[in-house]
Formats: structure tokens, sequence, C-alpha cells
């Protein structure tokens, strides 16, 4: 093993309560990267897909990649994976913050999980020793609380904690883990796997010096990538407004979902709850994860008031529009104690705000009644009903029971699934796919359910990044041509950031090219990857995942999206604002390899005081314009052929994707491209 990885991982049993070391082939390495891929890999010899999601023996894998932990920029964060208890199928969460180099440190590529303890215990791992320790002090304990004692307890300050709070011990569906108080393993309940283990957290510590290949190479891929860094203004845009600098110009184009998917634009979502309305109100300061120079996270403060929040992270844009626009909610403090909540109970944002979005339609509908929820009257645009239903859900009370197996769980049980807005029955992300067509093919074909992360498209539709190096044209918004050809391109990168593993923020902010990325991993490795070759790995690792969702009951009829996300939007018109703005975006990265310290510093400037706090004003005026009004008229008209145009062609697009990708009419990719991948005995498996 030459350097990036230490060769082995960590294998705990909770029924027995032994701990051993497992050995990885150098080849799966080289082949799967690390991370979700090697997680997969690893998966699929051990035939996880099996095994029922919440029985002991569905294998929980906490996986680091070569990237992880080291100090260039961006590679703070780590997967957590295992069958989902949500979806049935393939699970995969990506968490940030500060315990990943904490592990890489122990001397272990990650820990994998089978088992169940007979009582709540945690997992302790260092350098020297690794220890399962009784954690029934702990359980019951919110996030926040188990952290801080488990840090007292093993009297290392440095030591890093992840955790589950009382939604995982309840085995809420969408139960998430946590570090760092703000840091999320969010998506697919991987925190519901940890309570069904009766594992209330890991922690780690270790002082072990990561092994380089290439110390010279490996400093000149640090000083690269953070020279990149330095010019992004990209970066400079999430340094000043965190993630959710994206509301203010998502609402204008009609990617941010409100009132359940049902609203093409609300002038009060970001002028309460935006990136810019949050710095000048309750923001403050920033934070960072391990050795991120970016530092996107929010810190924020209510001092008092129904909503006071103590200081500690605030909501990132997935909670500003799941917490708050979804639920046609423009109070910024409600919104910003609904995200702790789900932080202190440890539940996913997207997934709980969606599922709560859904009830209130279907309370409005009739289709859910008092005498379900217990007198509880829902509506929209309600705080305090919002924060109860969060805490029902975690504690699994009252209608909190149901809410707590998610949204598709619920429409089969009340009705409406027009209403219920997810994908293989993972909630959608806040990016709407009539604002950006591509993102239709990203939500049925991610392999976990609807992902905005599972590919490149969200960079690459805003304008961000392109995709020339992987020979995927230009595609422009409102098109269907060229979108199958960028999503597969798209899914590459995707998998290698998942893999490798490094934040999609950082590498996409420095320009997220393969070449760039070759350079870090050969650096680490010693594997002198090409771009090419990466480019297969990528292709690999996808193949592999997307025949385990097979081997788990995934078909070609899971990969569907709801009409409701297709089809213009029932109140206002749907905005065609995103074509107008699209090629603006894409002078950004020429912009960027000027390298005119005061060109860039003025830019940045003019974008932080004056254009992203009035993206939204500056936008919608366009919508005056006489080819924008048109078309807005005719929609409000409800004009059959405009309404055609603003239907996203989504049959069209998937399959011509079902082509290039060679999957079959059972949803399954084909024996001769597995074989051609090396996955042999992934193509036995899934066509014998």
């Amino acid at each position: 093993m030459m350097g990036g990885n230490w060769g082995k991982v960590l294998k705990v049993d909770l029924t027995s309560g032994t701990t051993q070391e497992e050995e990885i082939p150098e080849k799966d390495y080289h082949d799967f990267l690390g991370g979700s891929g090697l997680a997969a890999k690893w998966f699929f010899d051990n035939e996880g897909w099996k095994v029922e999601s919440l029985s002991p023996e569905n294998p929980l894998m906490i996986m680091n990649g070569p990237l992880s932990g080291t100090s260039l920029p961006g590679v703070s964060r780590l997967e957590i994976c295992a069958r989902s208890p949500l979806t049935g199928i393939w699970g995969e969460a990506s968490m940030g913050g500060h315990f990943s180099p904490q592990l890489k440190r122990t001397g272990y590529d990650g820990i994998i999980v089978v088992g169940a303890s007979e009582k709540p215990v945690y997992l302790y791992v260092s350098d020297e020793k690794v220890e399962i320790r009784d954690a029934s002090h702990l359980w019951g304990k919110d996030t926040y609380e188990a952290e801080d004692l488990l840090k007292e307890e093993v009297g290392d300050k440095r030591a890093q904690v992840i955790s589950i709070g009382p939604a995982g011990e309840n085995m809420v569906k969408f139960a998430c883990v946590m570090n760092d108080r703000g840091s999320t393993a969010g998506r697919c309940g991987m925190g519901a796997v940890m309570g069904s283990k009766k594992l209330k957290a890991v922690v780690a510590r270790g002082n072990k010096k990561v092994p380089v290949a290439g110390e010279e190479a490996y400093k000149e891929a640090r000083e690269k990538m953070s020279e990149l860094l330095k010019w992004s203004l990209v970066a400079d845009g999430l340094h000043n407004f965190g993630s959710n600098v994206h509301m203010e110009y998502g609402m204008a184009i009609s990617d941010v979902p409100t009132k359940n998917w049902r609203m093409a634009y609300w002038a009060a979502g970001p002028e309460k709850l935006g990136g810019t309305a949050v710095a000048e109100s309750i923001l403050t300061k920033t934070h960072s994860c391990f050795a991120c120079p970016i530092s996107c996270k929010r810190i924020v403060e209510v001092k008092s008031g129904p909503f006071a929040v103590e200081e500690g992270p605030g909501s990132e844009y997935e909670a500003a529009a799941s917490l708050g626009t979804l639920q046609f909610m423009d109070d910024r403090e409600a919104n910003h104690k609904a995200n702790e909540l789900c932080n202190r109970y440890g539940m996913d944002v997207i997934s709980c705000g969606s599922t709560l979005a859904y009830a209130t339609e279907a309370f409005e509908a009739g289709l859910i009644t008092e005498k379900d929820t217990g007198g509880l009257k829902l509506g929209w645009g309600q705080p305090k009903v919002l924060l109860d239903l969060v805490e029902k859900t975690a504690r699994r009370e009252g209608i909190g029971d149901d809410l707590a197996e998610g949204v598709r769980a619920m429409a089969e049980k009340y009705g409406g699934k027009e209403m219920a807005i997810h994908v293989k029955g993972l909630e959608c992300p806040m990016h709407d796919p009539r604002a950006m067509w591509a993102m239709a093919l990203t939500y049925a074909t991610s392999i976990r359910g609807a992902c905005h992360c599972a590919d490149a498209n969200l960079y690459v539709e805003l304008g961000i990044l392109d995709l020339k190096e992987l020979g995927a044209k230009r595609t422009w918004p409102y098109k269907a041509k060229g979108k199958a050809a960028q999503t597969i391109a798209a899914q590459k990168k995707g998998v290698i950031a998942n893999s490798a593993v490094i934040c999609e923020y950082a590498w996409n902010a420095a320009g997220g090219h393969m070449s760039e990325m070759a350079m870090m991993l050969n650096s680490l490795t010693g594997f002198n990857y090409s771009a090419d070759d990466l480019a297969k790995a990528g292709d690999r690792i996808w193949y592999i995942k997307r025949a385990l969702g097979n081997l788990m009951g995934a078909t070609r009829e899971d990969d569907q999206l709801p009409r409701r996300i297709l089809e213009p939007h029932a109140e206002g018109a749907t905005s065609s604002l995103h074509s107008a703005v699209y090629p603006q975006f894409m002078s950004l990265a020429p912009l960027q390899k000027l390298r005119i310290e005061g060109l860039k510093n003025t830019t940045a400037s003019i974008l932080s005081k004056y254009l992203y706090p009035n993206m939204d004003k500056m936008l919608t005026s366009m919508n005056k314009l006489p080819g924008f009004s048109g078309k807005r008229k005719k929609l409000e008209a409800g004009d059959v052929e405009e309404k055609k145009k603003k239907t996203v062609a989504f049959d069209e697009m998937i399959q011509e994707f079902y082509q290039l990708r060679d999957i079959d009419t059972q949803g399954r990719p084909s024996r001769r491209r597995l074989e051609e991948l090396g996955l042999k005995d992934v193509a036995e498996a899934l066509h014998s």
C-alpha cells in the first residue's frame, strides 16, 4: 500500500462484543478508491443486499477515502453507508466536520459495524486501542449533549464524536448522524441503522501521520488547490453567505420549492430566509470544516423570544428551504429553531421538511384529520405547529409515529400520492427540475433516490462547471438535447467526489477538474491515475451501486419523478429567467483565470455588496420584458402550448439515458457493460 490509505478497516461485531482488523485488497482501493465506492464493493462481496435494513446483520460502514482527513482543502469528509431503512435500497450519506481526520489518524480507512448490542454502547477508537463502552447514561441525550459528555468522558478535547439523537434511538426512518453540532450525514436514515444496533456514538482520536506516496507532489497539489480557491468567486460567495447564497437567485428562477412544490415564486423567501438576510441579522460568525479555507458554515444566535437559539450552527440552504419556503413560512427565527431541533434530535432536514409539508397539504385536503393529529390543526406558515411536529416526529409521539416513516409511507397510509414528493422513497432535495431540467435525470437515476449530490448536474446547470474534459457538451436551459450525456459525465464526477472523498463545494469552486483530482490522488496513493482512469473508475462505482439497487428490488419503474415537479406550477407562473442569466454564470470561470487581484477583489465586492442582496429583485424585474412577460401571461391564462413547452421533457431524456448507459427493460446494467468494467461477479449475481 503506497499511500493515502492504510490498507485495512476496523470490523466491529456488537452482538459478540468483538473487534478485528480486516485487510482490503490493494486492487479494490485502486478500482473503487474509498468512501462510498469501496463501501459498495465490500457490501457486494459480503452480500449485504440479502439482509433487511434494521436487522443486526445490516453492515454500517463509516468510510474515509484516500483524500479524507489530509491537509488538502475541502477533504474533511467521510461516507456512512448501509441498506437504507427509509428506501429499502442502497443508502449513503456524506459528512463533513472534524471526525474524518481523527478517524484517519487512528490507522483505519473505515469502520464496519455488524450485529447489535443488547444495551446502548459507544465505540472508542484510537491508534492504541479499540473499546466498546457502555452508553446507557447517554441514551436519550440529544447530539449536542452526547458530544459534550463524551469529550469530557474520554478526557481529550481533540477527540471527535459522531452520534445519534433521540430520532436515531427511536429509529425514525430519516434519522441522521451528527458531528460538531452542524455537520450531518443526513440522508437515507443512517442514524436509524445506528439506533437499531444500540450504537449511540463513535469517538475517534488518532495521532498517526497519513501515509503519502509523494511528499513533494502532495505539497504542490495542496498549493495549487489552495490557489484555485483563493481566486474563486464561487468560494467567496459561499464564505460570505453560506450555501444559502442560492436562495436569492434560486427563487427568481423557480428553483426554490415553495408550499410543497406548488408555488413558482414567493418574494418573502429570499427577503426573510436568504443568506444575505441572515448575514444582516442573526449571524455571529462563520465556521469551517477541517482544513477548509472557504468556511461556508453559518453560526447564528437568537437571544430571546419563543424561538431562541443558542449560538451554534444555522440553517444551510436545504434547511432554509425545507423548513421554511416548503412550509410557506418566512419566520427566520423559527426556521433556525427548527434546524437546531433537527440537529439536536438527529433528523435529516430535507426528509423531515418534505414529510411535514405533505402532511400540511394532506390535512388541508381532508386526508389527515384532527383525529389523526390529536387535535393539532395543521396549516401553512405556522411556526409553532412546525416545531411541535418536529418534536413529535423525533419522539414518535402521536402523529409523529407516522411522520417518522417518511413521505412515501405517509402517502400510502393517508392517500394523496401526488403530494408526496420523493424518488425511490427518498424525499427530493430543494432544487426544482422545472428550473434546471437535468436535475430531473439526477433525481430519477441517483442510486439512493432523489439526490442533488450524486452528480455535478446542479453546478453544470447553473453554469459554474463544464464537462468538456469528459466529452460532454454544454446544454441549455429548458432543452432536453444532450442532458443524458451531460448527466452521465456529471455522475462520474459525483461518484469520484464521494469515493475520494472531497467536498463538492470545494472541488467545484476550484473548477471541478478531473485533472486536478488525479493530481491530488496520485500525490497520495502513487496509483498514477489519468483523468480517463478516474472516469472509468467513476463508471465502475456507479454501475456496482446501480446493480446493488437492482439486487435490492429497484427497477426502471422506480426511476420516475412525481408529475408535480415536471409540470408548470399550480400557483404562479414557472420562471423562464434562467435562460437569460445562465450565460452570465458561464463567464465566472474565465474571469477567475485572469489572476488580476484588483479585478477579482472589485468583482467579489460588487457581488457581495450589491448583486447577491438584490439578485431576486433585479432578476424578477426582467419579467416585465416582452419575451418573459408574454410567456408568463400565456402560462397564467392556461395556454396549452406554453404549458407543454414548460413541462420537463423527462421521457425523452430518460430513454436516451438508458440507451447510453446500456440499461435493460428491467432497469439493470447489461452483462456486457459490467464485464467491460471488471465486474464479472456483479454480472453473475445480477443476470444469473
